[in-house]
């Protein structure tokens, strides 16, 4: 390295000028950064500004003046050639290119200055933890990267294979420090266990930040058989609302049968009191009164004998004979049917006279 940096040196001071290595550096925060300064003009002091501000001076007779722990040089200078070399042992951030200047006193050249660009590597983490899931579940990772500079690129790493940029979105944001905090989200379809590695990197690093977690895909849970749950169900109720109807329509037999025998025992006892409901002249049939004659009565003498009648009727009242008579029993029947007989003998005997 410090040959070719020598080789090159030569070849600028052959063409007389003062030059500056690197044009551009593009560093980590904290990390060492190196500048080479090579003239072959004649100098005796030669200065280090860092974003105009002078951080080192170098006496050609007596060296480095001063002492600063974060910057240290280096003297590649030969006979014909002057090289210095400095190292930032710490560089800062700062949003925007710093100005690194070599400027030699006195010297016609007077300086040379390349850019140092400082960036910032921040925090990367998976918000969610490891993961237990069912096969063919739609899972979703987020990334988060906070406080980067410049806005870091993220990207997505499954089974060892890069994500296609399709599938998953980031979006960034600056806070009032310049430092940009990034959110990236990945939603994929859980197939087998893996590892989902997130990936954020800016171009001062040599390698990217990772953060990772573990899929673990199980085989999805049988689905309960609520068939069987259904029909056992269906057929535990089609019994008991068999049972119900069985029941329903035994009682409402039950209770048609006796009321059945309620309307012909009614019916019979209305038969029996309609047969039994007879009037006197129905069951003795005009043969009660055996002594009764048809009388050969006259007209001469038939006004005077209906007056005695009318008066002896009048005078003298029969006992009522019911018109209607109820028997309970045949033996009674007959019994009452020879009394009203003879009650009706009387009283035909005395209507008679």
């Amino acid at each position: 390295m410090y040959g070719h940096i020598l080789q090159l040196c030569l070849i600028q001071a052959v063409a007389s000028f003062i030059h500056l290595e690197p044009k551009n550096a593009t560093v980590l925060r904290g990390s060492e950064v190196h500048f080479n300064c090579s003239t072959d003009e004649h100098w005796d002091v030669m200065s280090w500004l860092l974003g105009g501000r002078t951080i080192l001076t170098i006496s050609g007779e007596h060296g480095p003046l001063g002492r600063d722990e974060s910057i240290s040089t280096i003297n590649h200078s030969i006979s014909s050639l002057s090289v210095w070399e400095l190292v930032l042992m710490n560089a800062s951030f700062s949003p925007t290119a710093q100005e690194v200047v070599c400027e030699l006193l006195p010297t016609r050249l007077g300086r040379s200055s390349s850019s140092l660009f400082v960036q910032e590597k921040g925090n990367l983490r998976i918000l969610e933890s490891d993961l237990s899931v069912q096969e063919g579940m739609l899972v979703t990772f987020h990334c988060q990267a906070s406080g980067w500079y410049p806005e870091p690129a993220v990207s997505w790493m499954v089974n060892g294979s890069t994500v296609d940029r399709g599938d998953y979105n980031t979006s960034s944001l600056q806070d009032l420090n310049d430092l940009f905090n990034s959110t990236s989200v990945l939603s994929m379809k859980a197939e087998m266990s893996t590892t989902v590695e997130c990936w954020a990197s800016v171009s001062a690093a040599l390698a990217h930040q990772s953060s990772s977690v573990k899929l673990t895909v199980v085989a999805p849970k049988t689905p309960q058989d609520y068939t069987v749950v259904i029909a056992v169900t269906v057929s535990v109720c089609t019994i008991i609302l068999l049972a119900m109807l069985i029941l329903i329509l035994y009682y409402r037999k039950k209770l048609t049968k006796s009321s059945s025998k309620n309307k012909v025992s009614s019916s019979l006892w209305t038969v029996n009191l309609s047969s039994r409901r007879m009037s006197v002249a129905d069951e003795t049939r005009g043969k009660v009164n055996l002594g009764y004659h048809i009388e050969d009565v006259t007209s001469l003498g038939h006004h005077d004998l209906r007056n005695r009648a009318d008066s002896t009727i009048n005078i003298i009242s029969p006992p009522r004979v019911p018109d209607i008579v109820i028997f309970s029993s045949q033996k009674q029947k007959e019994d009452d049917f020879s009394s009203l007989c003879k009650g009706a003998k009387t009283v035909r005997r005395v209507t008679t006279v």
